[in-house]
Order: C-alpha cells, then sequence, then structure tokens
C-alpha cells in the first residue's frame, strides 16, 4: 500500500484469484482492507482473468481490464497494443515461483515493472491421496489432467517422480492431458509431455476442451 501512495502506478496487475485472496487477508489483518481497496481504485486495475476478476470485485475493486487471452501471453499483448504506454508504471502483487516472462516482455516495450511478491508456491508431501491418484493411474482409470499453472507442473513431477519410475511413460494412457494456458503448456513440454492447450485459459475451458475429447 505504501509502494502504490508513493510511486503513482497507472497500473495494478493480479495474475490470479490467490494474490487477490492474500493480499487482502494482510490487510484484514492490519485493519486496511477500506484503505486498500480505495488504493488500487486510484489506479487502472487489471485482472488476468475472469476468476481473478471475480475475487478483485468481491472486495468492491474496480477492474479496468481484462486480456481478450487469460494468460500471461495475452497479458502482454493487451498492453502491446495500447497507446502511450511507454514509461508507465505498473505494479504486480504476485507468487515468487513465478517466471520473469511478464517482467521482461513489458520492459522491453519500456513499460516500468514493479513485481511485489506476496507469497511463495511449496510442493505437497507425499500423502495417501496421492497414493490412491498413482494407482488410479496404473490401473489406466484415469483418463483427464488438468495442468492449471507452470508451478502446478513443477510441483506435480517433484510428487510424481518420488513414486514412479518413469512418469512420462505413466502418462501416456491418459486421454487428455490439458494444460490451461501457453505457460503451462511450455512447461509441460519442458518435462516430455505432449499436451492440449484450451483456447479459453480458464478452468472452465479446461473443462470442456476435456468433455469434447472424451466425448469423441
Amino acid at each position: 500500500m505504501d509502494n502504490i501512495s508513493k510511486n503513482r502506478y497507472e497500473y495494478c496487475v493480479f495474475l490470479s484469484p490467490q494474490a487477490v485472496n492474500i493480499l487482502y487477508d494482510h490487510a484484514n489483518r492490519a485493519g486496511r482492507t477500506d484503505q486498500l481497496t480505495s488504493l488500487l481504485n486510484s489506479t487502472r486495475v487489471v485482472a488476468i482473468g475472469p476468476a481473478t476478476l471475480a475475487r478483485l470485485t468481491d472486495h468492491q475493486v474496480d477492474v479496468k481490464l481484462v486480456p481478450k487471452a487469460h494468460s500471461s501471453v495475452g497479458l502482454v499483448e493487451m498492453f502491446s497494443k495500447m497507446a502511450n504506454v511507454s514509461r508507465k508504471k505498473i505494479i504486480i502483487p504476485r507468487s515468487e515461483a513465478s517466471d520473469d516472462f511478464i517482467q521482461k516482455a513489458l520492459s522491453d516495450i519500456e513499460i516500468d515493472v514493479d513485481e511485489f511478491f506476496l507469497y511463495t508456491v511449496q510442493t505437497s508431501s507425499v500423502t495417501t491421496t496421492w497414493k490412491e491418484f498413482i494407482s488410479l493411474l496404473q490401473q489406466k482409470k484415469i483418463d483427464a489432467i488438468v495442468f492449471t499453472s507452470a508451478s502446478n507442473v513443477r510441483s506435480f513431477f517433484e510428487i510424481m517422480e518420488k513414486l514412479l519410475p518413469d512418469v512420462p511413460s505413466m502418462l501416456k494412457p491418459v486421454r487428455a492431458l490439458i494444460a490451461i494456458g501457453p505457460m503451462t503448456h511450455r512447461e509441460l513440454k519442458r518435462m516430455g509431455i505432449r499436451s492440449l492447450e484450451s483456447n479459453e485459459h480458464t478452468v472452465k475451458g479446461t473443462f470442456e476442451l476435456a468433455k469434447a475429447i472424451l466425448t469423441n
């Protein structure tokens, strides 16, 4: 909040509902939720997609922009097509686990980007739920798996590799391996997994794609 007050950012960009939740959790503990909403509304707030938009709207934040493609790539494309954004200042409250694609891409079009790391992502320990998942996978009883972020992919493989010798081979019988967006798709490719990317970069979009694949 102090950064927003002092630096006069033109835009505040939210990349996930989690970032909104955590920021407001902090503000609530400090008794400053109304102040936070007021400060955010003094900027042009950008939500990466409908779920993030809904969470911000719940807090009476007036969201000015949502990219047509609900992904990091879509966000960069939106800003690159806007007039008079050179030297504008943007703050992005986000996860420390996210990559630097947005920061680099926006800097390349001469936008001043400040990233404010609110939280990080920790991989779950191996639980009985994961062991049950492995059992279903081995029995070829899983038809679709949806990956919702690049960090989701990394954590998935970190856990799976503790339990299975060859994860890519075990995933081959799964009919629908779906990435929510281009960055998730790229991370799966890096792991040696062929996936499909939903046209609509939302959980709903991935579900509709899975349904179409399984129906056919």
